[in-house]
């Protein structure tokens, strides 16, 4: 059974103004990507199973509108804000929806240790959605993700407020930044 005609119009519209403004983050100058947000605000910790491990475990694909026609539904979901003239973007692994809303945010990871980067990463992806489709989504690391299955699962909290702030801290910290200039 799929959701309500209203609930569903109203998805289809958040879900196409996410792609759009995803593209139009991805080619605007000056935009700045999570992993270079969650990298400054925690450093990030190799976990020595290089670039091959990680493209195997992310090697995820879906249909964003296809969670606007289902009861429960995930997909990875690209994602942007403009915070004060500063896009913020990026793809999060899998965004859960339940009756056209985002419950969930997901990221993968191959390793089975949690690090403060991957919980960054975590919580800038559910600002992100928090943004996007005005909600609070549970952020998660699915630690030793193979591609098919996950080992753990971890909840990492967060609340809205602090991320935006450490944002624009960040944003603030870039040099020739919009933010330094105003």
């Amino acid at each position: 059974m799929g959701a309500d005609p209203r609930s569903q119009a109203d998805c289809i519209e958040r879900v196409r103004r996410a792609l759009a403004q995803f593209e139009e983050a991805s080619l605007s100058p000056g935009s700045v990507t999570v992993t270079e947000l969650a990298r400054k605000l925690a450093s990030p910790k190799s976990h020595g199973g290089g670039a091959h491990a990680g493209l195997k475990a992310h090697n995820i694909w879906g249909d964003p509108y296809a969670v606007c026609g289902s009861r429960e539904a995930w997909t990875p979901l690209p994602l942007a804000y403009k915070l004060e003239g500063t896009w913020i973007y990026g793809v999060a692994d899998l965004v859960r929806f339940v009756d056209c809303k985002p419950v969930e945010v997901a990221e993968l990871k191959y390793f089975t240790e949690p690090d403060r980067y991957s919980e960054m990463q975590a919580k800038v992806y559910a600002w992100l959605v928090s943004k996007c489709f005005e909600c609070k989504p549970r952020a998660y690391l699915l630690l030793g993700w193979d591609g098919v299955r996950y080992k753990s699962k971890l909840e990492v909290k967060y609340e809205i407020r602090d991320i935006e702030e450490k944002v624009c801290k960040v944003l603030r910290s870039i040099p020739g930044s919009k933010w330094q200039r105003g």
